[in-house]
């Protein structure tokens, strides 16, 4: 059996990928199954390797952290990419890791909840494997002579696994979907309208987008995800469907289907109906179009689209996202009084450290240092990008000739 492990921060076209394959009749993948797999993972790690200070500051149902700001911080995203899956999961907490897996709202994959215990494994990589096995019989691909057959999901959150999934499943392959921040934030606070509970804070889901860009560049410079990943853009994906999945079949080494690019023809397995995709804005589209990704333009405040650009712009600017702003020295300092009245808003998660002085500190850095106002790394230099380089030459190179390869099928 082949495997596909898919990743991407919540809104960013992980349904649309997924069911969009399942049209290849060569691969099946869940949206969502089980996050709960990997913060167990997270809480064995820390358990077993962590810090005083880090088994201190770990709180077992947190979320996945963004690692900026902290020695605490980094070291746990060295835990997190050189641990193994092959870790024993502990069976005194196989009860609560059941009830969690199946209580979480929105689950994306309903239909599989009912089958979690069968979950049940010695260790990580067991339970993983027995979750595939659950998606492969529920999931079914249609009767088909071809040869080449992938399982596996999409799953939100967790990039900071895929070095030891790419470990555990040697010839497995991985996708990374990316969506323009500006666009996945006003999704994520129109939802937010009607469930309040559903907010986010604004720094944290900036540091989440930059965990996911950096740690993208990061596995394309390692020998382990050679010719396994591929970094996806969103917007690509609806803006020219034809070339872009035709991409992701050659590196699949599946055949294209034409019915991947008609959402008419997509299937729901959770509703058990035709899938119609729609927008957090509440429109519906009937097939592929760019109309969701500029609703952030309306929606947005001058402010929240100014905080954004300054916080992500090395990244966005990495998988060719247009700024609407340039960023003068007088909008730095109405930047951050608006990132500090956005950081005392109470929201359900984030992933600061609930510390203004030290998280305005390490922005700070960072941005002098991307303007070349800093010369010298310093301790808060891998505190602000994460690793030693943030150039992220391997993702802009990657990028770059996807766009080629894409332009020449289209």
């Amino acid at each position: 059996m082949n495997y596909i492990f898919s990743t991407g921060l919540p809104r960013s076209g992980s349904a649309l990928l997924t069911k969009a394959l399942y049209e290849s009749n060569q691969a099946s993948l869940a949206v969502g199954p089980n996050f709960e797999i990997y913060r167990f993972f997270r809480n064995k790690l820390i358990k077993k390797y962590g810090s005083r200070s880090l088994k201190k500051k770990n709180k077992i149902f947190s979320p996945f952290q963004d690692y900026f700001g902290s020695s605490e911080n980094q070291e746990l995203l060295k835990l997190m990419l050189n641990g193994s899956l092959s870790e024993k999961f502990d069976k005194k907490d196989w009860s609560i890791f059941l009830n969690k897996s199946q209580s979480r709202n929105d689950h994306d994959s309903e239909d599989l909840l009912n089958y979690f215990h069968k979950l049940k494994g010695n260790t990580f990589r067991n339970i993983i494997l027995n979750l595939i096995q659950i998606i492969k019989k529920k999931r079914k691909l249609r009767k088909t002579f071809k040869k080449r057959l992938y399982y596996g999901f999409h799953e939100t959150w967790i990039i900071c696994s895929l070095k030891t999934l790419a470990h555990s499943f040697p010839k497995a392959k991985f996708f990374v979907v990316v969506r323009d921040p500006r666009s996945v934030y006003a999704s994520l606070s129109k939802n937010a309208e009607k469930r309040p509970e559903l907010r986010v804070q604004l720094l944290s889901f900036c540091r989440q987008f930059r965990k996911y860009i950096i740690l993208s560049n990061y596995f394309l410079s390692l020998p382990i995800f050679r010719k396994r990943l591929m970094v996806i853009k969103y917007e690509d994906l609806v803006t020219s469907p034809n070339p872009y999945f035709k991409k992701i079949c050659k590196f699949l080494q599946i055949s294209f289907n034409k019915n991947m690019v008609d959402p008419n023809k997509h299937f729901d397995f959770v509703t058990k109906k035709k899938w119609i995709p729609h927008s957090a804005f509440d429109s519906k589209f009937p097939k592929l179009n760019n109309k969701p990704m500029h609703k952030w333009k309306k929606y947005l405040t001058k402010y929240e689209v100014k905080s954004i650009e300054f916080l992500c712009q090395n990244e966005m600017q990495s998988m060719n996202y247009r700024l609407k702003y340039q960023i003068t020295k007088n909008d730095v300092s109405n930047i951050f009084k608006f990132i500090k009245k956005d950081y005392n808003k109470k929201v359900n998660w984030r992933t600061d450290l609930r510390n203004y002085s030290r998280d305005k500190r390490i922005e700070i850095f960072r941005h002098k240092f991307l303007e070349n106002k800093i010369k010298k790394k310093s301790e808060n230099f891998n505190k602000s990008f994460l690793f030693d380089d943030c150039s992220l030459s391997h993702l802009k190179s990657h990028y770059q000739q996807q766009r080629k390869n894409a332009e020449k099928k289209s």
